[in-house]
């Protein structure tokens, strides 16, 4: 699974869809990796996240998600939900929770695309799509934060990033933010 790159030159920001977790399709080849993860892209500052309240994920779960990323060393800004219908996309600076688009594939867990600066290839906005009885589980939205902060899949088992939900963990090998 690549990297999804649509170039959007009227703004001067690159997106990049990042597919999530599979929840089907399970194979052996999936439990080894050779090096470490990669970030790809970063935030210049801490990301602000909001929660449209359409999306019904728990303020909870997304504070669970949060520490979890916090105890790597990522800093985050204000966390808050919206309730307003019109929350479906990310200002500059945040990252935003919502449902998924039209198109979204049932074999999907969750995903998330990024939108990176052409001059600075900072990241600027993440949009974390989910399904509300998907936020709900083990690690998809730390997964989903970690792909928001700029990590690639890594195929180690039990590892955060891993592509497979079920070969997943909370193995956080390599994801420490550097200072």
């Amino acid at each position: 699974m690549g990297i999804i790159l649509l170039l959007l030159s009227f703004v001067g920001v690159v997106s990049h869809d990042l597919p999530l977790l599979r929840i089907n399709n399970l194979t052996s080849t999936d439990v080894i990796a050779i090096g470490k993860p990669q970030q790809k892209y970063k935030w210049k500052d801490p990301p602000n996240i909001r929660v449209c309240a359409t999306s019904e994920v728990p303020l909870s779960r997304v504070d669970h998600a949060v520490r979890y990323w916090s105890r790597l060393g990522y800093d985050f800004g204000l966390v808050r939900k919206d309730y307003l219908s019109t929350c479906m996309n990310p200002r500059w600076g945040e990252i935003i929770i919502t449902l998924p688009e039209a198109g979204f594939a049932s074999s999907h867990m969750a995903a998330t695309r990024l939108y990176t600066s052409n001059a600075t290839g900072d990241i600027v906005k993440a949009k974390i799509f989910i399904l509300p009885k998907n936020a709900r589980k083990d690690r998809v939205l730390e997964h989903e934060l970690g792909h928001a902060l700029g990590w690639s899949h890594y195929r180690q088992r039990y590892h955060m990033m891993h592509p497979n939900w079920h070969f997943g963990g909370y193995d956080s090998y390599g994801l420490r933010q550097k200072n």
